[in-house]
């Protein structure tokens, strides 16, 4: 006889609470973005995923003595982010679009939120991650053998990233 009358109750309780989770992302996670693809396919969604925050530095990053730090804070951008897979072979810090559209690699492309925060699922493997700036693609990291700098994503893991463009900041 009790038992008739828990049922009802632990779904009033707990069905909106259940409800509720599954609507709600982690504050540490950017909400997952769809991605565009260079050749129209739409990819599975993935358990493993690269996040990533993408900002713009300006100005004068000297350090400075005392508590009179005048240097300007990362601005966050919104901006497409160009995901190719594998290692690119680097060309200087932009590469212009319309020739990178045409790069066989390229996976895709996925667009930053206000807070230039973006999450994107992608199988494993390793990538190389562009953000867009003008007609250009930009990155300002290198490997030591040629190549832009790549990140690993890992079967079931998330990979973080920050991309920060420097080009109007002096250090």
């Amino acid at each position: 006889m009790f038992i008739q009358y828990l049922y009802p109750l632990l779904i009033t309780l707990l069905l909106p609470l259940l409800l509720g989770c599954a609507t709600t992302t982690p504050m540490s996670l950017p909400a997952p973005t769809t991605m565009n693809s260079s050749n129209s396919s739409v990819l599975q969604q993935q358990d493993q995923r690269i996040t990533g925050l993408v900002t713009k530095v300006t100005g004068n990053q000297m350090p400075t003595v005392g508590e009179n730090d005048s240097r300007n804070q990362p601005q966050p951008i919104q901006t497409k982010v160009w995901i190719f897979s594998g290692q690119i072979t680097a060309q200087g810090t932009r590469w212009p679009r319309e020739q990178a559209r045409q790069h066989s690699n390229l996976v895709g492309w996925i667009t930053t939120n206000t807070n230039g925060s973006f999450s994107v699922g992608l199988p494993p493997g390793e990538y190389t991650i562009f953000i867009e700036d003008g007609t250009d693609l930009y990155l300002n990291s290198f490997l030591g053998n040629g190549n832009y700098e790549s990140v690993e994503v890992t079967e079931g893991e998330i990979t973080e990233i920050n991309i920060v463009n420097t080009e109007e900041a002096t250090f």
